[in-house]
């Protein structure tokens, strides 16, 4: 009798099926839980050994990038009140070409010693910032708690993998990713609520005035909201035209009038690069991109912000990638939007296979496994012996860089330094920035005639050319190094003109300065 109750009891009817089903669902999930666990340590071992040379970098007294001399000069006219935009960029000078944020942000937070450092420090913390917020839009978007950890995990490897050097670098970059991606964030976190619309839009419009190429998001945004709510939409719109209009305002009183000039200032452009860029972007990520695009077009008639985002961010950095001086960087939004695609995609899949089969096992950590043993981790190792190199050289590349700095701080009067940071630290005035004047040379904004009569005169006298292929520093003959042809960023006359007027007074693994003869 027992047994008919208990089995009648079993049976009362589709109520009870439910949460049956949970429970087996979850059981099984628990079960394959390791393989998850597994996948998860081994990502948090590679992204710290991936991080280690990076961030012991950030302390290091080196130039990581040719733009953290420059982002420092403009860090120092904000601090000292100069506007950022209060000329046409002329001359040898270059021109503003970031929006002003964060030369304002990290001028108030160190002094003309530390910007290289707070600028640094800010850059690292922006880049784990994203990668939080890219888990918190997975995981908003109805992903597991597992996708989210996976896809912070997954994006942070994904940047020391595409661009290491991007990692504790003074640049404005992962700063204004930062701020768009929480601005994507607060978005999916509820569209219908007017508070978090407004403040969506403040941190869209600061990472617009931050840096000006992350404008995927906020377009992917006003789209879907055109679709959701037109009322809303219109709520949107206006405080994104109060806070733009009002950081332009405040711009154009604080920086000067010509903002829109320097940011429009035209490159050269070059088709080939913009593929040769994007052929390496996608020889790094193929696995992601692959599950990215397949979840969009399956995923077309819902989470559309997402889809948008993916689709808008890389025809963007497409687009952008082919302009002179662009580099990888471009990517960095198009990547955070790849991820979450990807950290969805892993939660719907793994659902899916739960759901129909209940008795399978590891579904999540296989397809986690999957992702990024066999699309990511083949290009760590090549990364990570590369890393050990440059943490042995980094003491010698130190030393080399303070001597440096001291001996252009002993010769008295201008300098010109192709290594911007360089200058900065040697407390030179920027007269001459060599990416800037060799973009002006390609446009007819100037003339080779008119850099040559600066060595002729002997108006600077410190000149540093960065050397760019240290098999050469065994050459006995410098001459033959440079007298060659043209060489990055300087002309061939002007190489000429420079070692006809000027002599080798001093020479390292990375550099070599001239002084008159």
């Amino acid at each position: 009798m027992s047994a008919l109750v208990s089995q009648s009891s079993s049976d009362q009817g589709p109520s009870a099926r439910p949460e049956n089903i949970r429970n087996i669902l979850f059981r099984e999930a628990a079960r394959g839980n390791w393989l998850s666990a597994f996948v998860i340590c081994f990502m948090i071992v590679t992204m710290i050994a991936l991080f280690w040379f990076p961030i012991t970098r950030t302390l290091a007294n080196v130039e990581v990038n040719y733009n953290e001399g420059w982002n420092a000069y403009r860090a120092n006219m904000a601090a000292n009140r100069i506007p950022l935009y209060g000329a046409p960029p002329s001359g040898f000078e270059s021109w503003t070409s970031y929006p002003p944020i964060s030369f304002h942000l990290i001028s108030m937070l160190g002094t003309a010693n530390t910007f290289l450092l707070v600028g640094r420090v800010i850059s690292l913390i922006s880049l784990f910032a994203t990668g939080i917020f890219v888990a918190l839009v997975v995981r908003q978007g109805g992903g597991s708690q597992q996708a989210a950890v996976f896809s912070f995990l997954l994006y942070e490897i994904g940047i020391a993998l595409l661009k290491a050097n991007r990692i504790g670098m003074n640049d404005p970059q992962l700063l204004g990713e930062a701020l768009s991606t929480a601005g994507l964030y607060f978005y999916v976190r509820n569209p219908a609520s007017r508070r978090l619309l407004c403040l969506s839009a403040l941190l869209l419009c600061l990472a617009g005035f931050t840096k000006q190429n992350v404008i995927a998001f906020p377009a992917a945004v006003g789209i879907d909201l055109l679709f959701r709510s037109r009322k809303a939409f219109a709520m949107w719109c206006g405080a994104m035209l109060l806070f733009g209009g009002g950081l332009l305002g405040v711009t154009f009183l604080v920086d000067g009038r010509y903002f829109l000039v320097h940011l429009m200032t035209r490159r050269p452009y070059s088709y080939a690069q913009a593929w040769s860029q994007f052929h390496a972007y996608l020889s790094h990520f193929q696995g992601v991109l692959l599950i990215g695009t397949a979840w969009s077009i399956y995923a077309f008639r819902t989470h559309r912000v997402f889809r948008l985002a993916f689709i808008l961010s890389h025809s963007l950095a497409f687009l952008l990638a082919g302009g002179l001086g662009v580099d990888l960087n471009i990517f960095f939004n198009a990547f955070a939007a790849t991820v979450i695609t990807c950290g969805l995609a892993l939660s719907d899949i793994t659902s899916s296979i739960l759901a129909s089969r209940p008795g399978a096992l590891n579904a999540p950590g296989s397809m986690m496994f999957a992702l990024f043993f066999i699309s990511v981790m083949m290009y760590v190792p090549g990364q990570m012996r590369r890393d050990l190199k440059e943490i042995r050289d980094l003491p010698v590349s130190e030393r080399e860089f303070d001597n440096a700095v001291e001996f252009l701080k002993s010769r008295p009067g201008p300098a010109l330094c192709e290594s911007l940071l360089l200058c900065y630290e040697a407390s030179k005035p920027l007269e001459y920035d060599a990416f800037d004047v060799s973009v002006k040379l390609m446009t007819g904004k100037l003339h080779e005639d008119d850099t040559v009569p600066l060595l002729r005169t002997h108006h600077f006298q410190t000149i540093e050319i960065t050397l760019i292929d240290e098999s050469s520093l065994g050459d006995p003959d410098l001459r033959a190094l440079f007298g060659s042809g043209p060489r990055g960023r300087f002309t061939l006359n002007f190489m000429k003109e420079l070692l006809r007027d000027y002599q080798l007074s001093m020479r390292n693994s990375q550099m070599a300065i001239f002084t008159p003869n």
